[in-house]
């Protein structure tokens, strides 16, 4: 997937699931008191919220790996 095809994807609101290295990982959306969010985690943890799509990118490491880098596997 290209950072294209996840800012898409996060702009259509629509929900991810894939495996890295054995574990599975959950990206989805909702609304608080703040405003939008987007939830990402391992599955059946619980999800770190970020308010947008470069946060994410950003900010969230998968095994000492930039989500962003990741990207390219999924």
């Amino acid at each position: 997937m290209t950072t294209d095809d996840f800012h898409f994807m996060v702009a259509v609101k629509k929900p991810l699931e894939f495996t890295h290295r054995g574990k599975t990982y959950n990206l989805t959306y909702g609304t608080d008191e703040k405003g939008d969010y987007i939830a990402f985690g391992r599955l059946y943890d619980t999800p770190v919220r970020y308010r947008d799509a470069g946060e994410l990118l950003n900010d969230v490491k998968i095994e000492n790996h930039f989500f962003r880098e990741v990207l390219a596997d999924i």
